[in-house]
């Protein structure tokens, strides 16, 4: 019976842990939205990645219109150079090491699906690589921060209710 009991309770424990195991939080996403005033088809991008924003609470949109605001057109031209572009049409977007021009819906979803999952370097560090002289940006390799910390998260849960577990069962002897 005091088997049984035990093999009860650490099933249970197992169960009640495992749907946490999937869900580590999603990596924060860096897209820079180069737009001009009065560009329709900026206007659609820009609707565009509104409802992005809501599909992904982890994407952050830096959104800066060039048409008529000069350091907004200095920072553009900077970013298009760290990504070897040209800085000559809206809409653009940066994200990760993609540059995006014009209405290309599913290549943004996917760029910002992607870069949910894994480690993605944002338009701003681009920029502090290339005035370092590298150019060839390092990869950005293993596992995202998050993911680490809820696995280390998981894995003391884990020990902590095993402990909790054989402390119960041997004070019942």
């Amino acid at each position: 019976m005091f088997k049984l009991k035990t093999i009860f309770v650490a099933t249970l424990f197992v169960f009640l842990l495992l749907p946490s195991v999937g869900k580590t939080e999603s990596n924060l996403v860096d897209l820079y939205f180069f737009e001009g005033q009065g560009c329709p088809h900026c206007a659609k991008m820009k609707s565009f990645i509104e409802g992005l924003k809501s599909d992904y609470p982890n994407l952050k949109v830096y959104d800066f219109e060039v048409y008529f605001n000069k350091e907004n057109q200095e920072l553009f031209r900077k970013i298009a150079e760290a990504y070897s572009a040209d800085s000559n049409g809206v809409p653009m977007i940066f994200i990760d090491n993609e540059t995006i021009q014009g209405e290309d819906f599913e290549k943004v979803k996917n760029a910002v699906e992607r870069c949910s999952g894994e480690t993605c370097i944002s338009p701003m560090e681009k920029i502090k690589e290339t005035s370092l002289g590298s150019s060839d940006p390092a990869p950005t390799v293993g596992r995202s921060k998050n993911e680490i910390v809820g696995w280390a998260v998981i894995g003391g849960i884990a020990v902590v209710g095993m402990f909790l577990i054989i402390f119960y069962f041997k004070k019942r002897k």
